[in-house]
């Protein structure tokens, strides 16, 4: 024991530098400067060494994290101690050789023969995969309740992240396919077990079948979900590209992918909870002895699962199978809230200690493998720094004025069209929109029909920043090129589906959104209808709870799009997407409120561009 405690101090003292303050990490020497502060924190850390073998799954899973930040920092001090670890276990795995989760030790062991290139450092390795490949055992059992060969075969999901990629690591060393297709095929028994296809999610074993939560919710644990997510980066980056079952896998990942985008909106600050169909089963937690005691209704992050899933995202953008304009504001999101769970000594927070399902926990939870998880998604997060791609600006001369509302008369609401149960009022030199007994979501419709080319300024102010969502339709036709005026259009009532899957096509973008089912959204939207298709997610648009008026500009240029507020720009996308047809040219704008909302605006101009 004091050998270890000896190595975890030498890291400790090798990475020791002033300790920083956490802004959040955008630059790259930022996130090296913190992937060093939480290594020497966790390094220091030897509590959890007698409860748990230092080459099983919890502290395997944090040198696993620590690998990556090697190869990503070059920093020999990452390196150097996991050679002493091999070194110190004579490059062993634990017992129980078939036990998924006692040979995930052996990928930081191949990784570094890779580097090294002594056999010694596979010999025992080699032995315990080839013993799996040879067994003599029945075929293959992925039941985990009242099943005698259990931890025999991956009947968990946790186990795709220890073992297949241990046996891709093999295949890529030795060139054997006899590892890979074991991975592979052994990967798709358990997922077509495990998996749900109408969730796009993995349940953690067969127990959890049909369970449900209070209300009524499918049981999906974060970090079981965030093993798979982050086994399946380590698959696809060994399997072939021309291998016949790669495809499978890269399904399961972009499927998972985008139903947990879906399910970060469900939360105020772009990261995950433990129960992940449910986010508010748990409130904040603090523990009092041997008891959890609620102090606050307030859901919180589960951090290990949330490092998996930004991981994730951040590969998939670096590797091309997730789109940029989905997932490049949301991984930057989900990044940059982990970073606040660091405290200043290096510590990741509220880490759901080991278990198998959702369970309480606090602020102050931590656990290796919750580090191991941060340090997978810095390194990748360098890697996302080291190849940006720039959203270009909108380069554009402002020509012409087309249309301009001061909003400071009720004749300046002469020719203006209002759809839904709701009142537009001039007050105070302000129009002012609402729904009385918030009745009815409406829209509001500038008779001027705008150009293909045009730049839109407004100014808005909040009067009820307890619940609300405003949208801004542009670019609004009729299906057959009608104007949205048309009489022989179907009647619109302010219901959203008249408008994105009716008999108009048009833009819209989210800009404001507190709705009280997903209450403080993380991300504005852009969407391209008929078929409510979101094209990007961008970042928060209006602040939530702000009063303060804010100033809005929309940009069109051909196909190209971009908004801003107060001049700090959320959306920038380019209509590209030939599945959606070709881009929308002129046509209508409109404010549109949910009937929670109730806003002002002002000084309304729109002008021509090119």
């Amino acid at each position: 024991m004091k050998i270890h405690q000896q190595r975890y101090t030498v890291l400790f003292l090798l990475l020791s530098y002033p300790l920083m303050a956490q802004p959040q990490h955008t630059t790259e020497q930022q996130v090296v400067a913190l992937i060093d502060n939480v290594i020497g924190w966790q390094s220091q850390q030897t509590e959890h060494i007698e409860k748990f073998t230092l080459t099983n799954w919890q502290f395997a899973t944090y040198y696993i994290g620590m690998m990556k930040a090697y190869k990503t920092t070059g920093n020999k001090a990452y390196q150097e101690f996991l050679i002493q670890i091999g070194e110190d276990h004579q490059w062993e795995t634990p017992p129980d050789m078939y036990h998924a989760d006692k040979i995930a030790i052996s990928q930081v062991y191949l990784d570094l023969y890779q580097q090294i290139g002594d056999t010694a450092l596979i010999k025992n390795t080699k032995w315990v995969l080839d013993a799996h490949l040879l067994r003599n055992k029945p075929n293959p059992d992925v039941r985990y309740n009242n099943n005698p060969y259990k931890h025999e075969w991956w009947s968990w999901c946790d186990a795709l992240f220890m073992a297949p990629p241990t046996f891709a690591k093999m295949y890529e060393i030795t060139g054997e396919e006899k590892y890979l297709n074991y991975a592979i095929d052994h990967w798709l028994i358990t997922t077509d077990y495990l998996w749900d296809k109408n969730e796009d999610l993995i349940y953690r074993d067969d127990r959890y079948f049909g369970k449900k939560t209070k209300s009524g919710k499918k049981i999906f644990w974060s970090r079981g979900n965030g093993w798979v997510f982050g086994g399946l980066v380590h698959m696809l980056e060994i399997i072939p590209e021309d291998h016949p079952k790669r495809q499978i896998l890269v399904d399961q990942f972009t499927a998972m992918a985008h139903k947990l985008l879906k399910l970060q909106e469900l939360t105020s600050d772009g990261l995950w909870r433990s129960n992940l169909l449910d986010p508010g089963v748990f409130a904040y937690l603090n523990r009092k002895g041997d008891k959890f005691i609620q102090t606050a209704e307030i859901d919180i992050p589960e951090n290990s699962g949330s490092a998996f899933f930004c991981y994730g995202f951040a590969w998939g953008i670096n590797h091309g199978l997730l789109d940029r304009n989905l997932f490049e504001k949301p991984m930057i999101g989900a990044w940059e809230a982990l970073t606040q769970y660091v405290n200043k000594e290096g510590r990741l927070g509220f880490v759901q200690p080991v278990g198998k399902d959702p369970k309480p926990y606090t602020a102050d939870s931590w656990q290796e493998f919750g580090t191991g998880a941060f340090l997978l998604a810095a390194s990748e997060y360098i890697e996302f720094l080291r190849n940006p791609f720039a959203f270009n600006p909108i380069e554009y001369n402002k020509k012409d004025l087309v249309y301009e509302n001061s909003f400071s008369s009720k004749a300046d609401l002469n020719d203006w069209r209002l759809e839904g149960a709701a009142k537009a009022l001039i007050r105070d030199n302000r129009l002012e929109m609402y729904s009385p007994d918030q009745k009815s979501h409406h829209v509001f419709w500038c008779p001027q029909e705008l150009p293909s080319n045009f730049m839109a300024e407004w100014e808005m102010q909040n009067l009820n920043p307890k619940a609300g969502l405003c949208i801004v339709f542009f670019a609004a036709k009729g299906v057959n090129g009608e104007d949205v005026m048309d009489p022989a259009l179907e009647k619109r009532t302010g219901v959203f589906s008249q408008y994105t899957k009716g008999d108009l096509n048009n833009y819209h973008i989210s800009y404001y959104t507190n709705n009280p089912k997903k209450p403080n959204r993380p991300f504005s939207h852009l969407r391209k209808n008929k078929g409510f298709k979101t094209v990007q997610y961008g970042a928060r648009g209006i602040p939530v709870n702000s009063t303060a008026t804010h100033q809005l500009q929309l940009i069109k240029k051909e196909n190209h799009i971009s908004m801003s507020v107060d001049g700090r720009e959320i959306i920038n996308w380019k209509d590209e997407n030939k599945e959606l047809g070709l881009p929308l040219a002129e046509g209508k704008f409109a404010f549109r409120q949910m009937q929670w909302s109730h806003f002002t605006y002002k000084n309304l101009k729109i002008w021509n561009i090119n």
